[in-house]
Parts: C-alpha cells; sequence; structure tokens
C-alpha cells in the first residue's frame, strides 16, 4: 500500500516539474510582448491635396441702393410698386408736362410785332433810297433793321425754350437688374430735387464676405475659386470665385483681419441672410503622392518620415537615414536629442517602448514631430495597435510588429490639414510610421495606443524623432488661430 502512494506521488511530481519545464520554455515573456509594441503606418498612395483658407459670414446682395430724382417735378404716374422685378432701363415714374401756356402766347405776341417793326424799317431805307437820302442817313436806317431781326431771333429762341419747358421731363427709369424693395412717392406728388424715391437690391447676385487672417491675406487674389455651404441647404454647394479683397484691415485681440468677398456664380435658393461657410482654394494638386502630415517631421529646415525596418534588413539606405546613436548624416545629433541617441535627463531609449511610443501621453524626447498648428484641440483619437484597412488618411494602413525603424529625408509640396505632398524620396506603396503615444490607465484608463494631436496651416514644426524614435506634439490643433 505504501509502495503504490509513493509511486503515485513520484509520478505527481514528474508530471508537474514536466509542466513546469514547458510551461518556462513555451510561455511567452511578457516583457517581450510589452516590448514589442505595434507600429502604426500608413501606405504612400496618390490622392488629391487641396490647400486653402475658410472662414464664415452670412449672404448679402452685391448691388443695392436708392433711386434719387435729378429735377424737381410733379410725378404723373408711378409705374412699379414694392417687390416688382424689374431690368436696367425700365421706367419706374413718369412726369407731368409744365403749363407754360400764357408765356407762350405772350411770346408769340412779341414776336409778330418784332416782324411788324422790321418790315416797317426796311419800307423806311427803300423810301430813303428813292430820295436820294444822304449816306448817314441810310447807314442809321440800315443798322435799324439789323437790330430788329437780331430782337426777331431772340425771341424765337427764347419761344424754342418755353417750348422745351413745357415737355415733361425724362422719366425715371432703374439703374440695374433688381427688386423693389421700397417706394416713397404716389401719382400726382411733386417730387423734390435728389430726394429718395426708391430703393432696389438685386437678389440675383449675391455674396458672402468673410474675415481673413493677416497671415493668411497675402495668398488670396481676386477670382480666386471658392465653395460655398450653407446651413440652411446642407445638400447643397455652391461655387463662386473672390470679388472684393478689403485694403485695410481691423483689428481684434490684437490679430489684423481683412474682409474678403466671394461672389456666388449661381444662387437659386439662397436668401441674403443666410448662414455661409466659404472655403477659398489657394493651391490644389490632384494625384500626386499624399502621406499622413503627422508622419512627416522638420529638423534643421529638412523633412523626414520615419519607415519600419523589418528584422534582419541591417541596410540604413534612403535619401538621409539615420546613422548610429541617432545621429544625423553630417554627425550632429538630431534637435533635441543628446549625443548617442540618448534623450535629455539621463534616459535612454531602451526606456521608451519601440515605434515612437510614449507612456502616460507625453512624447519621446526629441522634439515635437509633425506639423504645428496656431492652437486648438488636437485632432488625435484612439487608435488601436494595427488599425484596419482605410484607417488612416493618405491611402491604405497597415500594422507592422517591427521594432526598428530608420529615418528618410523627403522633399514635400503643398498640405491641407491631414494630408501632405511627397515630391521626392518616397515611393507610391511605401509604408512610412505613423507617430503614437500610449496612454496609461492614469491618464486615460484605456491602455491604448492615441494618435498625436495635428497642425493646422501654421507650417512644420521645429522637433523631430529623437533617435530614430519619437511621438507627435503634444496638444496640436487644427489651426485657425495665430501660432
Amino acid at each position: 500500500m505504501n509502495k503504490k502512494k509513493t509511486v503515485i506521488i513520484s509520478s505527481s511530481i514528474a508530471v508537474v516539474a514536466i509542466a513546469g519545464v514547458l510551461a518556462y520554455v513555451l510561455w511567452p515573456d511578457a516583457g517581450k510582448e510589452a516590448s514589442a509594441v505595434p507600429l502604426n503606418t500608413a501606405i504612400v498612395a496618390k490622392g488629391n491635396i487641396l490647400n486653402g483658407v475658410s472662414g464664415s459670414g452670412s449672404v448679402s446682395p452685391i448691388n443695392t441702393g436708392s433711386i434719387r430724382t435729378k429735377e424737381a417735378g410733379e410725378v404723373d404716374q408711378v409705374m412699379v410698386a414694392k417687390g416688382d422685378v424689374v431690368k436696367k432701363g425700365d421706367v419706374l415714374i413718369t412726369f407731368v408736362a409744365s403749363d407754360m401756356s400764357d408765356k407762350m402766347k405772350e411770346a408769340e405776341k412779341s414776336l409778330t410785332s418784332l416782324k411788324t417793326d422790321l418790315t416797317d424799317k426796311q419800307e423806311n431805307y427803300k423810301t430813303l433810297a428813292m430820295n436820294n437820302a444822304t449816306e448817314e442817313e441810310l447807314a442809321s436806317a440800315k443798322k435799324a433793321i439789323e437790330k430788329a431781326e437780331s430782337d426777331i431771333a431772340e425771341q424765337q429762341e427764347s419761344i424754342a425754350d418755353l417750348e422745351e419747358d413745357m415737355l415733361p421731363q425724362d422719366p425715371l427709369t432703374a439703374p440695374m437688374d433688381g427688386t423693389i424693395t421700397a417706394v416713397n412717392i404716389t401719382d400726382g406728388e411733386q417730387a423734390q430735387n435728389g430726394s429718395e424715391l426708391f430703393t432696389m437690391t438685386d437678389y440675383e447676385n449675391l455674396s458672402v464676405t468673410v474675415q481673413v487672417d493677416e497671415l493668411d491675406i497675402p495668398n488670396i487674389k481676386l477670382d480666386q475659386s471658392a465653395t460655398i455651404t450653407l446651413d440652411a441647404l446642407e445638400d447643397q454647394e455652391f461655387e463662386g470665385k473672390v470679388i472684393e479683397i478689403a485694403k485695410e484691415g481691423t483689428s481684434s485681440n490684437g490679430v489684423s483681419l481683412f474682409d474678403v468677398t466671394v461672389g456666388l456664380n449661381e444662387s437659386e435658393g439662397v436668401l441674403v441672410g443666410m448662414s455661409a461657410e466659404v472655403a477659398i482654394t489657394i493651391e490644389e494638386k490632384n494625384d500626386v503622392l499624399t502621406v499622413p502630415i503627422e508622419a512627416v517631421s522638420e529638423i534643421n529646415g529638412k523633412y523626414y518620415v520615419n519607415v519600419p525596418v523589418t528584422e534582419g534588413d541591417g541596410s540604413e539606405t534612403g535619401a538621409a537615414s539615420d546613422t548610429a546613436g541617432g545621429q544625423m548624416p553630417d554627425g550632429a545629433a538630431p534637435a533635441g536629442s543628446a549625443a548617442g541617441g540618448q534623450p535629455p535627463g539621463g534616459e535612454t531609449s531602451a526606456d521608451l517602448p519601440a515605434g515612437g511610443q510614449a507612456f502616460s501621453g507625453e512624447a519621446p524626447p526629441g522634439g515635437a514631430s509633425g506639423w504645428q498648428g496656431r492652437g486648438g484641440e488636437g485632432r488625435g483619437g484612439t487608435v488601436p495597435g494595427g488599425a484596419p484597412s482605410g484607417g488612416f488618411p493618405g491611402g491604405g494602413s497597415s500594422s507592422s510588429t517591427a521594432s526598428g525603424q530608420k529615418r528618410v529625408e523627403v522633399t514635400v509640396g503643398i498640405h491641407d490639414e491631414s494630408n501632405i505632398e511627397i515630391v521626392s524620396g518616397l515611393s507610391e506603396g511605401d509604408e512610412v510610421v505613423i507617430p503614437t503615444v500610449i496612454s496609461t490607465g492614469s491618464s486615460t484608463g484605456s491602455g491604448q495606443p492615441q494618435m498625436g494631436g495635428m497642425g493646422g496651416m501654421g507650417g512644420f514644426s521645429t522637433g523631430g524623432f529623437g533617435s530614430g524614435t519619437g511621438g507627435p506634439p503634444s496638444g496640436g490643433g487644427m489651426g485657425g488661430g495665430r501660432p
């Protein structure tokens, strides 16, 4: 009996020992797993980039004004009413002709008398000539005839003026196409010289005026295209162009803003006063290589991306890959990094997880990467390791568990708030690393990697990845304010 128990116990001990050995050999190393943090990457792909300036305002008419009479006169008939749509040149009111019949009779009577006087003086001259009058007498008679003829001519001119004054003044006409919005005169009323008789507005040609920051106004030009969206017509977009740029700005909180007026090409369904958003196109490129804007960093005036390096790939080729110790090609340490690739403060790169990631929401030493905006909330969100395809802008995305990265120098072009053009240094289909921040349970409670905030239209930041790793700027914004 004792022997049987001893065998059973010995067998149990052997099984436990074997299980322990197998567990030790086969069980994954938690430390290794923790260090093998997945890289969030994106694929270099062709796309369209639109660089522009946006702002909000309300719809207003381009042409509006009052209509005044140039001369006083009695109104014969008002031809339009409030709300009528008129064309340029349409008659708005007519005037009554002036009654000057009595003056005309007196003028015509005077003219008849002058003609009779002329006839008498002509007969007198003939008589003097037949009776052998002296030269002085004949000259005096001739001057009398000339004076009578001059008086007749002057009287004829006076009658012509009276005839013109008896005609009604020209009708008042519309100076432009539009809608009559106010009528301030009635039939038979006396219109005073310079008085406002009508107001009218052109509701067909509409515009939106937005305020543009002084840093952006040099890029705004007349006739630049724009897109207008309205809160009241959410499913429609309206095309337009810049028609006016203010010559003087207004100061608000230390920032100078300039009014830019954008005219709508079509205005069907649009009403004056509607709230509008305007996006003015400064530059646009189609079918160019793009990457997410947060994948690019600036170091000493040059631009770089990090690309994953698989195990066994010891090459550091590329336009400008890091040398040993995280130094730049010229031997100088990258901005914000100590020589030898160690972060400032004595921390080593081993203190940070691989893949350009940091814990507690802080970017690793080496400075901020990506675009530096003008303030605002970061657009990053929680991005789990190995995001699904299409989860990143600039093409597809993938996830790599490779711990190595290398920096590649690139030439960049224009950018928008999400993507940036790659002119050289990468090819379509290449993979770039998206900087992430790993949040601990004490900071966010999620323990998932988060994409760093991206700057807006303000330009690149001056920091970069230190020693081949790095994080995004802390609290980068979408742009819209001042740096």
